[in-house]
């Protein structure tokens, strides 16, 4: 794919895809899903999986999974190029749509799994003298100072995703 590119063009494309995995990877990513989206996000057409794992060396399945996450994020999008039967890819290059419509749904439904997690472990603890050792009162307290804190952390959350303000700004 970059093998018609003067030397010096190629390696600054291969830098940009190098540190898109770098990217990735501080943030507990793997290295692949960003090296993929750099690479898709440089190509001026849709790229197939082959060409990808060529670009890469890397492994097809690797390629794949990381193909699929960045879909989930809005990413990356599946699109269909005239007599191929292959799945070609092509990037998001708007930021905010990726913001917008993946990464900030898939923080929203986090949370929200984290307050029905919240509600639960709270009706939990109201039936929680089931014979057992009771806890001390300062145990019970010290549990129900930190849901509160946990909960109040979650409502602010929660108002600040669904903040038209955010969406405005994205």
């Amino acid at each position: 794919m970059s093998s018609q590119l003067s030397p010096s063009f190629a390696a600054a494309r291969r830098s940009f895809i190098e540190a898109g995995g770098q990217t990735t990877q501080s943030f507990g990513l793997g290295r692949i899903i960003g090296q993929t989206f750099a690479l898709l996000y440089l190509s001026p057409k849709p790229v197939c999986l082959d060409e990808i794992v060529a670009e890469l060396g890397v492994s097809k399945a690797s390629v794949s999974t990381a193909v699929r996450q960045l879909s989930d994020w809005a990413a990356v999008k599946r699109v269909w190029v005239k007599g191929d039967r292959k799945d070609y890819y092509e990037a998001e290059t708007e930021f905010t749509e990726i913001i917008r419509n993946g990464l900030l749904e898939i923080v929203r439904k986090k949370i929200n799994t984290a307050g029905i997690q919240l509600a639960k472990v709270e009706a939990s603890l109201q039936d929680a003298h089931d014979g057992a050792r009771s806890p001390t009162r300062d145990e019970a307290a010290l549990l129900a100072a930190r849901l509160a804190r946990a909960k109040k952390f979650h409502q602010k959350l929660n108002g600040l995703l669904g903040n038209p303000l955010l969406e405005h700004l994205l």
